[in-house]
């Protein structure tokens, strides 16, 4: 082998090692801008982050019986590849669960057997994906990268608004420490509470129905049966579903997100995703209009041999 090629594969290994010790620099040391009363300012419009999968995967582990639907015929089940000039590829190559260390979201026994359940049943309107039936997405799951999903983010002084292209689906977040509504009532969106911890937003989301899935990348994959686990499909919750996020401006064109997921009617312990969810989107970026029942309707229709109203409930 050539000194000059040797020369330059260390050069190589030199800049793939240091790299996310420079980002990481990067993140620690960025100073946001700040909104005219001086909280860090997410104002603008902003695009769904780079693909991650969602668990670590485990080959076949998991798998429907067999000649089970593997959601053939869900819309949107093909998923948009990273951009290659923006995407952190240490990132991008290990799952969005951080915590547990293994990457694996903790479904109690009987929770993994139901998800393994609503998984091979794709074509029964029991089981179907709640955003196939244009469900609200609910949180995390609205702010996971998929290709048809981008945002908008508004503040005034004691309230942060966001607005999703997802179903037009918004968030109104007082800080001002206000308490969240009465248990009685339930939101598809959670009901959330947020303040600053120095240049992160935290938020406390509680007051979910529990006709949503907490993650999910789009609608079901077709295909590989161990791509439900690392896209995070059929993980669902009761109405005691926690949510805790934290959004932080890294740098002038990334929103860092993280949320801590608590569930104790499903889950053995609280979870942590943990990922860049939102870059900044061109100046001329608009919110599109998004019909989901409008486009849907007739293809749940066809798939469960429901009438269409009664499949978008």
């Amino acid at each position: 082998m050539s000194n000059r090629l040797l020369g330059g594969l260390a050069v190589v290994f030199t800049v793939v090692v240091l790299a996310p010790a420079t980002r990481a620099g990067q993140e620690e040391t960025y100073t946001p801008p700040r909104t005219e009363w001086g909280d860090p300012d997410l104002r603008g419009h902003w695009l769904p982050g780079a693909y991650q999968p969602m668990e670590t995967p485990t080959g076949d582990s998991w798998r429907p019986p067999e000649g089970a639907n593997r959601g053939q015929g869900a819309a949107f089940s093909r998923f948009f590849e990273p951009d290659p000039e923006t995407a952190r590829p240490e990132r991008v190559r290990t799952p969005m669960v951080v915590d547990p260390p293994d990457g694996k979201i903790p479904l109690q026994s009987w929770a993994a057997e139901q998800r393994g359940q609503i998984m091979s049943n794709q074509d029964k309107l029991e089981h179907l994906d709640p955003r196939v039936k244009c469900l609200p997405s609910a949180l995390p799951r609205a702010n996971l990268p998929v290709g048809y999903n981008t945002y908008q983010f508004l503040q005034i002084p004691g309230h942060v608004v966001i607005l999703y292209e997802w179903n037009h689906l918004y968030r109104y977040i007082p800080l001002d420490g206000r308490p969240h509504v009465d248990p009685e009532i339930r939101l598809g969106m959670g009901d959330s509470r947020g303040h600053w911890e120095g240049n992160t937003l935290v938020v406390d989301v509680t007051n979910f129905t529990d006709n949503t899935w907490v993650v999910g990348h789009g609608a079901p994959p077709e295909g590989a049966p161990a791509s439900a686990l690392t896209t995070g499909h059929g993980v669902f919750h009761s109405t005691a579903l926690h949510v805790v996020e934290r959004f932080t401006l890294t740098h002038t064109d990334t929103i860092h997100y993280e949320a801590t997921i608590e569930d104790p009617n499903v889950f053995t312990r609280p979870w942590k995703v943990e990922y860049d969810a939102f870059k900044r989107a061109p100046a001329n970026h608009i919110l599109y209009e998004y019909a989901c029942h409008e486009g849907n309707g007739r293809n749940i229709s066809l798939m469960t041999g429901t009438d269409i109203d009664t499949a978008a409930r």
